[in-house]
């Protein structure tokens, strides 16, 4: 993936990139955990809230991209394994400030839709987005799915994408809008190649007809 406006950004503000935000963001959803373990509710502080945001507390467009999911202890340590080992393969793929740019955009984007919609928003499908360009990068790594069962991630990809289209279909415009926001990063990167390769099958497809023809 070679994008020449994100070279073009990177030459300019490349050095503002984070490096290591890989394991800051799974680092900082452990301390949270803790912390939530140790005082129950802490993360109440944290969320996403646009109306507490508007009251001045800023700090939750921020916070909230490191509350863990409410899972038991065992889960949460293979969760929080997961969310570096996704996370970490793209900065390495990618160099830190790609990783930044797309970690960066999919939070604007949810941040943005909370604020401008009035709702709510986790960080889950944030991190689905991690898991999603991971899928897309390397399909064929294998996840032993309740430590058992060999699988593909692109197989669980393909669950995960026909669970946003369904949303998409069935749910009025405010889940789409929150839709959208959760795959923008997604498209801003993939969209393109994923573009590109639906053409190139379109027209293999017409030349075949063409050719019976």
């Amino acid at each position: 993936m070679n994008y020449r406006w994100m070279d073009r950004m990177e030459r300019r503000v490349g050095a503002l990139a984070m490096p290591g935000l890989a394991a800051f963001i799974a680092g900082m959803n452990g301390v949270v955990w803790v912390m939530t373990l140790l005082r129950p509710g802490f993360e109440t502080l944290l969320a996403l809230d646009p109306d507490l945001v508007r009251q001045g507390q800023w700090w939750r467009v921020l916070t909230f991209l490191f509350i863990p999911p409410g899972i038991a202890p065992l889960w949460m340590f293979f969760w929080l394994y997961l969310l570096y080992v996704y996370a970490s393969a793209l900065e390495r793929e990618w160099g830190d400030f790609r990783f930044n740019l797309y970690y960066g955009a999919g939070a604007a984007a949810t941040i943005a839709v909370s604020l401008l919609l009035g709702t709510a928003l986790s960080n889950a499908a944030l991190n689905a987005g991690i898991f999603l360009a991971f899928a897309a990068l390397y399909p064929d790594f294998e996840l032993l799915l309740f430590f058992v069962l060999p699988v593909k991630v692109k197989w669980l990809a393909y669950i995960a994408w026909l669970g946003i289209l369904w949303r998409f279909l069935a749910g009025g415009w405010r889940e789409r809008a929150v839709l959208a926001a959760q795959v923008a990063n997604y498209a801003l990167f993939f969209g393109p190649r994923h573009w590109e390769q639906a053409r190139l099958k379109l027209q293999v497809w017409r030349n075949r007809r063409r050719f019976r023809s």
